[in-house]
């Protein structure tokens, strides 16, 4: 029986249909416990963490700073992470995103990095911007700005919330009006097509994709992604242009809502990776 701990700022996970039926499956061979770090700073997480003996295995499911600081503590104590802290931090990091995917000559939509949406809008004139453009918060955030600006107006519209706001621009690539979703646990590969959410009143609802299906260009880009992050369980969101696929995002650990089997492929993942854990503390 090994120790598993989820770091977590979500209450709803726990009942999760994919994370909390892993969670349960887990507990039956394992011993299960959470750290919720909505109510703590770092410190404060830190602090309750060291009153339990450290864990087999900590999954990271939380991008909230408090959470990334613990993680960071734990792996400076010899504790396995998954995913790691540098991992989920350059999976925040708009501007490290994009430099690791143009090392990774990877494709990356063009991003232009800015302090804040005022100092954006100070330059004068705005005129060589290129529109239509998107606008993303620098850090990926719950609630983060992510949006399709299609005129300098609209950008000065964004000023009353988001003056303060680190952002950046990104080139804008027109697609056919699907996402193409892909999940990583592990080595498994999960796809589907979603309309894209640039479009209004699309809907949500995602469209299975085989791996048979899949062109073996999306799965190089995708595995690629992995090993560039050094990612074991992750999400992509690509969309296909008229120059062909462009990554768009990629989520250190996602839900995996609504994936056949997911919550199996985690299972597996945990066990596997739980003896690696125990030989190498």
């Amino acid at each position: 029986m090994m120790n598993i701990c989820l770091i977590m700022d979500n209450p709803e996970t726990p009942h999760h249909p994919v994370i909390g039926v892993a969670l349960q499956k887990l507990s039956q061979t394992h011993t299960v416990r959470l750290l919720d770090v909505r109510p703590l700073t770092g410190e404060q997480a830190i602090a309750q963490e060291q009153t339990f003996p450290q864990a087999d295995l900590y999954l990271l499911k939380s991008h909230a700073p408090q959470a990334l600081t613990v993680a960071h503590y734990l792996e400076q104590q010899g504790a396995t992470v998954v995913n790691s802290w540098a991992s989920s931090v350059a999976c925040q990091d708009r501007v490290l995103m994009a430099e690791r995917m143009k090392e990774a000559h990877l494709p990356w939509p063009e991003t232009t990095f800015f302090p804040s949406l005022e100092d954006l809008l100070s330059q004068s004139p705005l005129s060589p911007l290129t529109f239509p453009l998107i606008i993303k918060s620098h850090y990926s955030h719950r609630g983060d700005l992510v949006g399709k600006i299609d005129s300098a107006e609209e950008l000065q519209a964004l000023a009353p919330r988001w003056s303060k706001e680190p952002v950046v621009l990104q080139a804008f690539a027109k697609s056919d009006g699907w996402d193409i979703k892909l999940w990583v646990i592990d080595q498994q590969i999960f796809a589907a097509r979603r309309r894209t959410p640039l479009t209004p009143g699309a809907s949500k609802e995602d469209i299975p994709l085989s791996t048979e299906e899949l062109p073996e260009e999306w799965v190089h880009i995708t595995r690629a992604i992995g090993q560039v992050f050094a990612l074991r369980l992750y999400g992509v969101d690509l969309l296909i242009s008229e120059h062909g696929p462009v990554i768009v995002d990629v989520n250190s650990f996602p839900g995996f809502r609504g994936v056949p089997g997911a919550d199996d492929a985690l299972v597996t993942l945990v066990e596997d990776l739980l003896p690696r854990a125990e030989s190498a503390s």
